[in-house]
């Protein structure tokens, strides 16, 4: 008869991967992955690392454009919410983790210094519901 007892580190990954689907946001208003571009094989270069990817996210009045750079083994992004807001506070959240930043008055915001895999991104305007975009991968 075989052990049915799972190893320490099976639990681990399962906590691990629970964490990543961060259900706070359940009532909010999903934001959708509407325009993706991954550089072909010329890569572009900047002084600011290796561009990875380009997103854009929109839901009704709000998009946001995403820039994935590769910094070595970390990541940052940075992007452009556009929309109706006075104020957004954009929550970053990631398996076992949650910051935060307030956007520009512009709408821009920066995110450098990010450790490899899932992401998503929350938006916090006063008097709306929040605004989530999926999950991917940085």
């Amino acid at each position: 008869m075989r052990d049915q007892t799972e190893p320490t580190w099976a639990l681990e990954g399962r906590s691990a991967a629970l964490a990543a689907f961060d259900r706070g946001d359940d009532n909010a208003d999903m934001a959708h992955l509407t325009e993706e571009t991954v550089p072909g094989a010329e890569t572009f270069r900047s002084s600011d690392g290796t561009l990875v990817a380009a997103l854009r996210f929109a839901h009704e009045d709000i998009t946001v454009d995403l820039r994935v750079q590769s910094h070595g083994r970390l990541r940052s992004v940075s992007g452009l919410a556009t929309g109706e807001y006075d104020h957004v506070f954009l929550r970053v959240r990631r398996p076992g983790s949650t910051e935060g930043v307030w956007l520009d008055d512009d709408g821009g915001f920066a995110l450098p210094g990010l450790a490899r895999g899932p992401i998503s991104l929350s938006l916090h305007r006063a008097g709306h519901r929040p605004v989530v975009t999926g999950w991917f991968t940085i």
